[in-house]
């Protein structure tokens, strides 16, 4: 029984930040603009942080090829592509960079 409630926890723990922006969202047109804005960057900001050291750490001595696939990422977002765009091309640059300099 400990172990289902550790379980169960966890599962909401897990799901509160999940849900609490969609049902926030009737009341962030209450807040200020500027909080407004922070609020919807904050998924973003979070993947960001989650994402950018997996990127420099996961190709081992090759840490250059998820720099520079993370590079190529925000160049191709700041033309205000489709996502799925910016996503082939960083896989395509890792991809090349890895091939072209192997460790």
């Amino acid at each position: 029984m400990n172990k289902l409630l550790l379980i169960i926890s966890c599962a909401f723990v897990t799901m509160l930040p999940r849900i609490v922006p969609y049902f926030a969202s009737s009341f962030l047109s209450k807040l200020p603009k500027f909080i407004r804005k922070c609020m919807m960057l904050l998924p973003v900001a979070a993947l960001g942080a989650l994402i950018f050291p997996l990127a420099l750490t996961d190709f081992g001595a090759s840490w250059y090829a998820g720099l520079v696939g993370v590079v190529a990422a925000f160049a191709a977002s700041m033309l205000k592509g489709p996502m799925i765009l910016s996503i082939i091309i960083a896989l395509l640059s890792t991809t090349g960079m890895l091939l072209a300099f192997p460790a």
